[in-house]
């Protein structure tokens, strides 16, 4: 059964334009985002708002990572702590894990690697598909690469399963949303199982 439910997403670092360039990456995916420049109104509003990640600068000044997400986890328990850090240290990082944080981003963030954590950490707690949207996103990158690994065209997969060229790319775009009859045509013109589409995408 799919598991249609919104995914808020927290950030706290004191970098404004990290603050204003993950904001932009994750509300373009479909993630509900809050961002905070210090812990303790981070920690207020995980209080009122339940969020299911939490993204934490572990170099802000007068941070004490392990006591930080202590704090963050008292918070909010289910919410899981990605760190962020340039050059993480092995002392800093242990101390990080031991108090609950989930996994660590290098600094500078790409927008590839930040997506891939955040999707393992909702994987891991059960919650994978956001939205409609987000569902149809995720459809749409496993068909992408599901042709990839067939190295066929888009004009032959969608002559294969009678669409247009034009709708086979929306769709691998996630910008509409197929009917299972459809989906399964061009799955089978792929060769691939339709439950193959849906991989991390249900519970």
């Amino acid at each position: 059964m799919l598991r249609l439910v919104p995914v808020r997403i927290l950030i706290v670092d004191d970098d404004e334009s990290v603050r204003r360039r993950l904001v932009g990456w994750l509300s373009e995916a479909a993630y509900d985002v809050a961002a905070y420049d210090r812990v303790e109104p981070a920690q207020r509003y995980l209080l009122e708002c339940a969020c299911q990640i939490t993204l934490l600068d572990l170099r802000m000044p007068d941070c004490d990572p392990p006591a930080v997400i202590a704090a963050l986890r008292g918070a909010a328990p289910r919410t899981r702590v990605i760190g962020l850090a340039a050059f993480p240290e092995a002392p800093q990082l242990i101390g990080a894990v031991r108090a609950g944080m989930r996994d660590v981003l290098e600094k500078p963030v790409q927008q590839a690697a930040l997506l891939a954590a955040i999707e393992r950490q909702l994987a891991e707690s059960g919650v994978s598909v956001r939205s409609e949207e987000e569902l149809s996103r995720h459809v749409g990158r496993r068909l992408r690469a599901a042709r990839a690994a067939v190295s066929r065209t888009q004009a032959e997969v969608a002559e294969a399963s009678g669409l247009s060229v034009a709708a086979l790319s929306q769709a691998e775009l996630g910008k509409i949303t197929m009917t299972t009859w459809t989906l399964a045509r061009v799955c089978a013109a792929l060769d691939i199982p339709l439950s193959r589409v849906f991989e991390n995408g249900q519970t």
